[in-house]
């Protein structure tokens, strides 16, 4: 079972290489804006003193975003481990749902978080043309040649 614990300062370099590693720079775009994700609070999970995930969050209107997730071996409960406590921190600071933006390609998270109870609650069509404006790395085709074009938001609703 990962141990969860908050992003140190002494993590910070683990997470720009980790961002850089998956997400090609420090800096997420989404909904037409360029997010540098490096420095936003977070959690970092371990397995055996080893650091192997992280989420980097986002708090505005009691709204709780999560912009960044990742993990180094999946299927292992990491990426759950760390979406349980985004959900348990959001719910302590009175926020009203836990929200985050994928790409259309990203099919194993798509599944990942309908099975954390997550919905689909907005499809928005074409956005990656608009991120990749400001991220230009972003490719058009994914290692398995699908096209990533669309941008989609689920949510998990809090209760009050």
């Amino acid at each position: 079972m990962p141990l969860v614990r908050q992003i140190a300062q002494g993590d910070r370099d683990w997470v720009a290489e980790t961002l850089v590693l998956e997400w090609t720079s420090t800096s997420v775009a989404r909904l037409g804006e360029l997010v540098e994700a490096a420095g936003l609070p977070g959690y970092l999970a371990t397995l055996g003193g080893r650091r192997v995930g992280l989420v980097l969050v986002d708090v505005k209107d009691r709204a709780y975003e999560v912009v960044a997730i990742g993990t180094t071996e999946p299927r292992r409960g990491i990426g759950r481990a760390l979406m349980g406590r985004c959900a348990a921190e959001a719910r302590a600071r009175g926020c009203r749902r836990v929200w985050l933006v994928t790409t259309n390609n990203n099919l194993a998270a798509i599944g990942f978080y309908q099975r954390l109870g997550m919905d689909l609650c907005a499809l928005h069509r074409h956005a990656v043309h608009v991120s990749r404006k400001l991220k230009p790395t972003i490719p058009v085709r994914d290692a398995t040649g699908v096209r990533i074009d669309h941008e989609l938001e689920f949510e998990l609703l809090l209760e009050a």
